[in-house]
């Protein structure tokens, strides 16, 4: 569903504006479907449809995100690659201007990254419990990355997404990348600037509501 099929689903819905923007809030927030369902006295199901829209929103925005870091080149050339370690699912991801971006096999604004990190950097980082993370230099000219450094770092991001599973008890496996984007999206950014995002992509943020 895109953002104007989501758009013109909301425009015919029963729901509120007023009860959409508390939706926003209390996922914002982190609250699970159940506990939103309990705060504003609605079924499970429903919170469940408004939470998909919301994480549908969520992924168009950074997709924005990560084509003006394309564009930009705001890491400039260097930056760290760690990894998030859930179940045995390994993810890498980018660290830098205080931003971290997850990398992935679709896309990603660094060329080959993932050729990169699989031929050079995955083995060292995986085998040697003293390093876990990598400083790299990347030649935007040649199109290719120099390892500076191994060493061992701390994994906010790691822990972020580690509470995050522990509150919502688990994740299902076909929903892990889905959790994992969505984490990396609040963990990049304040909640009052998502809430104040997702009001904007709803077309509610011309109007106030009190939580």
């Amino acid at each position: 569903m895109g953002k104007e099929e989501i758009l013109s689903y909301l425009k015919y819905a029963k729901i509120k504006n007023e009860t959409l923007k508390k939706i926003c809030y209390y996922f914002v927030e982190d609250y699970t479907a159940i506990q939103t369902a309990q705060e504003l006295n609605l079924s499970r199901q429903t919170i469940n449809n408004y939470y998909k829209i919301i994480r549908t929103l969520i992924l168009f925005k950074q997709e924005e995100l990560v084509s003006f870091m394309s564009e930009n080149r705001l890491c400039n050339d260097s930056f760290s690659i760690k990894y998030i370690n859930l179940g045995k699912n390994i993810s890498y991801f980018i660290e830098c201007n205080k931003k971290v971006f997850v990398i992935d096999s679709k896309e990603n604004f660094l060329p080959k990254i993932n050729e990169f990190i699989e031929e050079e950097l995955e083995e060292s980082l995986l085998n040697n419990k003293r390093t876990n993370c990598a400083k790299v230099l990347f030649n935007h000219k040649e199109k290719n990355y120099m390892i500076t450094k191994l060493y061992k770092s701390s994994n906010l991001m790691q822990e972020f997404i580690d509470k995050r599973v522990k509150k919502f008890r688990g994740v299902n496996k076909q929903n892990l990348q889905l959790h994992i984007k969505e984490s990396q999206f609040r963990y990049n950014y304040s909640t009052d600037y998502i809430y104040e995002t997702l009001l904007s992509m709803l077309n509610l943020n011309n109007k106030t509501s009190t939580i």
